[in-house]
């Protein structure tokens, strides 16, 4: 027997009578228990110059950050496998170059499979044209730790997309949790044209449906927000238009490659401007599929 009582839908089933509510997955109170520890992985095809900066701001900013090199299977395998050995972070290859933009989810999805083979908590995706320049971790633990939040992204106001994967963060242990992981992989094999943004952003949305009682509370906290810009904790450190030049980092719809050389020169590494002008150091060509 089903009753409306109030404002509760309700079962009984003899002497028991039961919300409809009360059968939901229960939600955690938070999903990081302890300060939660964050990994990088930064999704490349070539690129040698950009995965250098990279590995040196890394050095210099970041040191304890656990990192990963995930590459397309492009023909500088060695000398990344190289840079990387000689900084301590660690690289991955493709066996084969995947189709248009399943790199990227292969960098995201490989990521989280090493987070949790490594006990990290938290995984950043990178691209590789998306450079720090100063110590950015602390702002996304703090974020982490309020928020509780399965997901970390920004919008940007040109191109008007509501949410943006040149940086973006995963809580690994809830994206496996709620099966988003499996998700990601699925859209790795599915055939055509996939807008990585748009996909991703509607993953982390069904994350968020199942998001802990502090998300909650850090919802109410900021406000209303625009329906194409939820599912996720908004990040400062991104700010909110990815062509409006930034000071803590470099990204190439604004960023300039004399600007790459610039950073690359106060980084000590000898990088000229004609040496960022091509990221696939001319061998760019996607596979047809």
């Amino acid at each position: 027997m089903i009753s409306d009582e109030g404002n509760a839908l309700q079962v009984r089933t003899g002497n028991l009578t039961e919300d409809v509510s009360s059968w939901r997955t229960p939600k955690p109170d938070r999903i990081f228990a302890n300060i939660p520890k964050i990994g990088i992985v930064v999704g490349s095809f070539a690129a040698v110059p950009y995965v250098h900066l990279h590995l040196e701001c890394r050095r210099r900013f970041y040191p304890e950050v656990p990192l990963l090199i995930q590459d397309d299977c492009s023909p500088f395998g060695d000398p990344l496998r190289r840079l990387c050995h000689e900084y301590g972070a660690e690289f991955s290859g493709n066996v084969i170059r995947f189709p248009r933009f399943r790199g990227d989810l292969t960098a995201m999805a490989h990521g989280m499979v090493w987070c949790e083979k490594n006990g990290i908590d938290l995984l950043v995706k990178m691209s590789r044209r998306f450079v720090p320049k100063m110590k950015w971790t602390d702002g996304l633990i703090e974020l982490a730790v309020a928020s509780q939040y399965p997901t970390y992204s920004a919008w940007t106001s040109t191109l008007n997309f509501g949410f943006r994967t040149e940086c973006v963060a995963f809580a690994v242990g809830e994206w496996r949790r709620l099966g988003l992981l499996d998700a990601l992989i699925d859209l790795i094999y599915q055939p055509g044209r996939i807008h990585v943004e748009l996909e991703v952003h509607r993953l982390a949305r069904r994350a968020a449906l199942f998001k802990s009682h502090m998300a909650d509370r850090y919802d109410h906290s900021i406000g209303h927000r625009l329906p194409d810009r939820n599912g996720y904790a908004p990040w400062p450190f991104m700010g909110t238009d990815r062509a409006a030049p930034s000071r803590d980092y470099l990204w190439h719809d604004w960023a300039t490659p004399t600007d790459y050389a610039k950073l690359a020169a106060e980084c000590g590494l000898s990088y000229t401007s004609p040496d960022f002008a091509d990221p696939n150091m001319g061998c760019g060509q996607s596979p047809r599929r």
